[in-house]
Formats: structure tokens, C-alpha cells, sequence
């Protein structure tokens, strides 16, 4: 079997006489061939974004240099919206309320959960170094959460703050640091689903309760920031979920998501170095560990590695991969229905 992995308190240890950190490594080699990027924009959807910047610029929310003067963040909006551009402004309107109504500046920078590393062992995920092309690696062991231990150390509504805290920390550090280390802007994460451990039992109504608030979340405000999702281990039964769940993502989505069993290093090696991959993912990094985050956000990091004192606890870097989940607990509660009126149905 493969080594798991058990959650340890971090060691603070401070570098003595440490040196100047390096210049950044050349830019990774990269072609962008999907559409709705910046590059790739056809002539009607150069046009819809130019009055989308327009439109935001007349509304006071782009002003110059802040984070929505950035045709890669405006892109990543408008195909949240299929480049619909009246239902892109209502998207980013509704955001905007939303995140002063949520104070969300003050809990990016005050918000903790209580017990971190409880909530950490009862729902295990983390940030651990990067991709190929650059993108942060998202690893959620969605098949080892524990949804009865999550209610006991932490509330629904913290939970929901711990997200929002963890994805602007992605969007505010996280993507900038990958940026300058991968020389062009990143503004995606590769999620990794494991699912080993997962059974019918782990999505009753709590699980699904939990997922269908941060989907929502993530869904509203923070759209597109899923690269790739990556679903492995996932037992036999899950090919039925997919082929459901599948049927309400659009195609561009579905190119996205790849579902492999436990087979699955050929395939995840083509996307991730498998020394930046966890031994049990297959990789050759013996120095997982589920504390803290590992990555070029990390202060004194020159490369895909360096530690941080710091967990900002992941969870999919996507709306997509809750989504898919969530259709898993819709899934197992119909067969379960099925089960129990076949029994009655054959019952004398």
C-alpha cells in the first residue's frame, strides 16, 4: 500500500546568516492554446472584453494598477460567463457587494479557525509546490474527510471563512509569487482529488450540506481558478458519478477534469515533476508534510520549494471539483432510495 501521511506540528526554526535570495529561475516555457485568454481571444471576444474594462473602468471597480486592470483577471471572469458580457457585469457587480458586505479584506488578515490542525486532520489538504508550467498544486484528500470530526472543531460559517481566507490568500500571494517565479501570469491552480478512502458513507447530508455552501462560494466569486483537476483513486464506482456530474459541466470544463484510477502517476507526471509530487501520490518528495504549504510564496523560496510557518489550508483550488463531488452525494443518496424500495418491493 502507499505510505500515508500524518499531520505534524510545524518546527520553527530561523536560517542563520542566511543569504540573499537568488535572482528567479528563466521563465518556464509555455504556449497558451486554450480559449478565452488573453492570447487566444478571437475578434468578438477582444471586443466584448474592451467594454468590459470599459464598463468596469465607468463603474469605479478597475481603476489603473489595481487587481482588476489585468486582462488575465478579466478573462478569467468573462468565461466564468461564456463571454456573455451583461452577465459578467452583474457577476462582478454582485462580487463586488458581496466583498464589502463580508468585510472579506479583514478576514483575509484576521480570520483563523480555532484548530487548524484538527480541522486539518478531520478534512486533510494543502498547497504543495507547482506544476509544470507553473501553476500552484492543490492536493484535497477528499476521500479521507471525517464530516462528524469537521462539525466538532469548527462551524459551517468558519469553515466558509477559512475558505474565503484561503482562496484571497491564493489570489494575493499564491499566483503572484508563481508569476515571477514562472515569468508570465498565473492565475490558475492544479487541483489533485484523492479519493482513496472513499466510500458511500463519507457523503451523507452533513458532507453535502458543507459542499453546496463553498461551491457556492467558490462558483460566485471566485470563478475559473481551477487549471486542471486531477481525480485520482477513485474506485469503480465513481465512473457512475462522473458520467452524471459530467452532463451538467460545459465541454471546456470537461477538458479540464481528468478521472483515473489508481493507476494514474503516468498521466499526473506529464502535468507535475515527480519530484514536486508527495511519495504517496507517487512521487519521489519524501519531505510531504501536511503542516504547512510548500511553494514559491514561501519567503526565501528560489524555487518549487521552501516551507512556510504558516498552513493556509487548501481545499480545491476550483468550483468544478466541488461540484463534482457534490454530484457524488446526490448519486449515492438516489442508490441508497433505490436500495431500500427494492428491499420493501421484495419484502412479504
Amino acid at each position: 500500500g502507499r505510505p500515508t501521511c500524518e499531520l505534524q506540528r510545524p518546527m520553527f526554526r530561523r536560517r542563520a546568516n542566511a543569504a540573499a535570495d537568488p535572482p528567479p529561475p528563466p521563465p518556464i516555457p509555455y504556449t497558451e492554446t486554450r480559449k478565452g485568454y488573453p492570447t487566444t481571444l478571437t475578434p468578438p471576444q477582444r471586443d466584448v472584453l474592451a467594454s468590459f474594462r470599459a464598463e468596469l473602468a465607468k463603474e469605479g471597480v478597475l481603476r489603473p494598477g489595481n487587481p482588476w486592470d489585468s486582462d488575465d483577471e478579466l478573462c478569467r471572469w468573462l468565461r466564468a460567463r461564456s463571454f456573455d458580457l451583461a452577465k459578467a457585469m452583474v457577476m462582478v457587480r454582485n462580487h463586488v457587494k458581496w466583498q464589502k458586505e463580508y468585510n472579506v479584506d479583514k478576514v483575509f488578515s484576521e480570520f483563523r479557525l480555532p484548530d487548524p490542525d484538527a480541522v486539518q486532520e478531520a478534512y486533510p489538504r494543502i498547497y504543495w509546490k507547482t506544476d509544470r508550467i507553473g501553476r500552484p498544486v492543490n492536493i484535497d484528500m477528499v476521500g479521507r474527510v471525517n464530516i462528524a470530526r469537521v462539525n466538532k472543531v469548527a462551524t459551517m460559517d468558519q469553515m466558509e471563512k477559512d475558505k474565503v481566507r484561503e482562496m484571497e490568500h491564493t489570489l494575493r500571494v499564491k499566483y503572484p509569487a508563481c508569476s515571477k517565479h514562472a515569468g508570465r501570469t498565473i492565475n490558475q491552480s492544479l487541483v489533485i482529488m484523492d479519493l482513496d478512502g472513499l466510500s458511500f458513507s463519507t457523503w451523507n447530508s452533513q458532507t453535502r450540506s458543507m459542499l453546496q455552501r463553498l461551491t457556492g462560494l467558490l462558483s460566485d466569486h471566485y470563478p475559473e481558478t481551477m487549471g486542471a483537476l486531477f481525480v485520482v483513486n477513485a474506485p469503480g464506482f465513481f465512473s457512475v458519478i462522473w458520467n452524471v456530474a459530467k452532463r451538467f459541466l460545459d465541454p471546456g470544463t470537461q477538458r479540464k477534469i481528468h478521472i483515473l484510477g489508481s493507476n494514474f502517476e503516468k498521466e499526473l507526471f506529464e502535468y507535475i515533476d515527480p519530484s514536486n509530487l508527495p511519495e504517496f501520490l507517487g512521487g519521489t518528495d519524501s519531505t510531504f508534510d501536511l503542516s504547512h504549504d510548500v511553494g514559491p510564496w514561501v519567503s526565501g523560496s528560489s524555487s518549487t520549494g521552501g516551507t512556510s510557518q504558516c498552513r493556509s489550508l487548501g481545499g480545491s483550488g476550483g468550483e468544478d471539483a466541488f461540484r463534482l463531488a457534490l454530484a457524488g452525494a446526490q448519486i449515492a443518496d438516489r442508490q441508497k432510495l433505490r436500495r431500500r424500495q427494492w428491499t420493501a418491493r421484495d419484502t412479504p
